[in-house]
């Protein structure tokens, strides 16, 4: 089995058909809002809070599903951890790229019936065109859920029970990622801003997502470094 090659199409092409999915949902709801109430605000932009999650649990599926699978078929564990984080590498920005896409979608949908898209929540970007920006800002965000999602996922692999010790640091890892952006963090139950006093230069916030998946990844590879396969019926 070649990896990443595999793995990342697989995964590419699996969140190419959820975006699509989720791009006709979310679409619907805005025209729903503006039949039948008042539409002042980017739909999509709230919209994006639910991504955030999917890019988590890909991190997870990363080592519950696949870390066992190619070590099972001779990857050593080394090789693993350095490819894996390739995958990372380039399934964020892609995860990015959708983002994008549907915000510009959004704009062309709201342009042609005039509708006003405002965006109610402080951004990298003052307008969803403003492409570079809103491909940074989504782009820090994911590498720190998805590393979170690795770190998290590798404790509960080697430890089971002893993994929920990971929770806060794996929320310290979203909550670094969504600091360098300096925007509102959201959590089930939870939400709390994480503004800076000066807006963040693209090289400060480019670096923050950065460090942030570094030591992601450096915190996952310190437990499955050694971590022995565990039988999956037991």
């Amino acid at each position: 089995m070649r990896f990443p090659s595999r793995l990342l199409a697989s995964q590419l092409f699996f969140a190419g058909l959820v975006w699509a999915a989720f791009y006709a949902v979310v679409t619907l709801i805005t025209v729903g809002i503006a039949v039948f109430g008042t539409l002042t605000n980017s739909v999509w932009e709230s919209a994006t809070q639910v991504p955030r999650w999917f890019a988590l649990f890909a991190g997870v599926a990363m080592i519950r599903e696949f870390l066992p699978l190619y070590i099972a078929h001779g990857q050593t564990r080394r090789q693993f951890g350095a490819q894996a984080a390739v995958t990372v590498a380039l399934y964020a920005p892609a995860l990015s790229a959708l983002l994008v896409l549907g915000y510009l979608l959004e704009t062309l949908l709201y342009n042609v019936a005039g509708w006003p898209q405002e965006l109610a929540r402080p951004h990298l970007f003052a307008s969803p065109t403003d492409v570079p920006l809103v491909f940074l800002e989504y782009l820090v965000e994911f590498l720190a859920w998805i590393v979170a999602g690795t770190f998290m996922a590798a404790a509960f692999y080697r430890w089971q029970g002893g993994g929920l010790l990971s929770i806060p640091l794996g929320i310290g890892l979203v909550v670094l990622g969504e600091a360098a952006i300096g925007t509102e963090l959201r959590l089930p139950f939870i939400r709390f801003p994480l503004g800076v006093v000066s807006t963040p230069t693209v090289l400060t916030v480019l670096a923050g997502g950065v460090g942030c998946s570094l030591l992601g990844l450096a915190m996952t590879w310190s437990i499955i470094r050694d971590v022995p396969l565990r039988n999956r019926l037991a």
